[in-house]
């Protein structure tokens, strides 16, 4: 698993990428080999780009049907067990429900003082939104409360929801979702009727061009954690990614933060790592394989002939081969076939990892085994190279 193919996992709408295909199209007699390099390789100038590890890294996006839980098993490895987890007993979580047997527990001087069950939910909320809703009370407090799921689990002061019935709260609830928004560098805005009530900057303690940013949310009673990640590469465009969890009492923003690091963590060391390709004419074929550079401010480093990317791009291809180069000082790695006369130049950029001690410069061979395995990709198929 790529970096790329945790994107697609953990966030269900991609982020916006940056193509700007106007700058790839050059004049002089380039420009006709470029119209019919384009035609033949279509328009995917941007491929597995790595934007956001949100979303990882995002364990699910607000919406009204229920979400999936947050912790999930991935496949990096056995999964970390799931933070906030549902809590004992308390004045605080003063009921608990057992989504196997659906027995529902109360605390010692609590009762019951309201439920809403699956068939009521279905009528007021849609299908499955969730397994109960709940209310008790010591006959001084009463606290609502949430059952999505074993990690879902929303709880509400009923004395913080301006006098909201539980059915009212219910579909309150499922009416007012949080929508967090975040860009690298500000700040996060929810929705209506939500009140940002601490932000916490950077706590995964990223390096630039990634960033982080926290934040505890209130409304009626009701409690979420939010955490963003993200990046600004130099080259433009950005992308962010997030997690958002109900808040469990007895439980914290800094250690659902510092679960979702672990997690991070864990699915970064076991990717083949991102990379972002554009068209490109910095390179170009001279005798035989060899590349030479095409444009000023280009050298290569190293290269070589016939590179194996898979089937797909050796098929037909009369010629091709790899370099590592620099443009302008600027470290890439240039991949060009030439088939049925016409002949494709891409280069790849590596994307940074979000922490600077982890950003470990990638051999030739290290990152023509990336792009082979996003090529050779039963699921995706590939995309550079026609």
């Amino acid at each position: 698993m790529d970096w790329h193919d945790a994107l697609d996992l953990a966030i269900p709408h991609p982020p916006p990428t940056s193509a700007e295909p106007a700058a790839l199209v050059a004049a002089g007699k380039k420009a006709v080999r470029r119209r019919r390099a384009v035609a033949a390789g279509g328009t995917a100038l941007l491929v597995a780009a790595v934007i956001g590890l949100g979303s990882t890294y995002a364990p699910w996006r607000d919406r009204a049907a229920p979400p999936p839980p947050i912790a999930t098993q991935s496949e990096a490895g056995e999964a970390l067990g799931s933070y906030p987890t549902q809590p004992p007993l308390s004045d605080a979580s003063p009921l608990r429900y057992d989504f196997d047997t659906n027995e529902v527990t109360l605390h010692d001087g609590w009762e019951e003082a309201g439920r809403i069950e699956r068939k009521e939910i279905r009528r007021l909320l849609g299908h499955d939104y969730s397994q109960l809703f709940l209310a008790a009370t010591n006959g001084e407090k009463t606290v609502y409360a949430n059952f999505m799921n074993p990690t879902e689990i929303a709880y509400a002061d009923a004395a913080g929801t301006n006098g909201k019935s539980l059915g009212e709260w219910a579909e309150d609830v499922a009416a007012h979702h949080v929508e967090p928004r975040w860009s690298v560098g500000g700040s996060i805005r929810v929705g209506d009727g939500w009140t940002i009530t601490r932000e916490i900057d950077n706590p995964l303690g990223y390096d630039l061009p990634w960033d982080s940013e926290a934040a505890v949310a209130e409304r009626e009673g009701m409690e979420v954690w939010i955490l963003f990640t993200g990046n600004r590469p130099k080259g433009g465009g950005s992308g962010e990614g997030y997690g958002v969890a109900y808040a469990a009492p007895g439980q914290t923003i800094e250690g659902y933060i510092a679960h979702r690091d672990k997690e991070i963590d864990r699915d970064l060391a076991a990717s083949t790592g991102g990379y972002s390709a554009s068209m490109s004419e910095a390179v170009e074929f001279g005798d035989g394989s060899e590349l030479v550079p095409a444009e000023d401010g280009v050298e290569i480093l190293e290269q070589v002939a016939d590179p194996d990317l898979g089937e797909k791009f050796a098929d037909g291809a009369s010629r091709s081969a790899a370099a590592r180069i620099t443009v302008n000082g600027k470290e890439q790695v240039a991949i060009a076939r030439e088939k049925d006369g016409l002949t494709l130049v891409y280069t790849v950029e590596v994307a940074d990892g979000p922490r600077s001690e982890d950003r470990d410069t990638r051999s030739l061979e290290d990152v023509l085994a990336m792009v082979k395995a996003r090529e050779t990709d039963p699921e995706t198929g590939g995309g550079l190279f026609p």
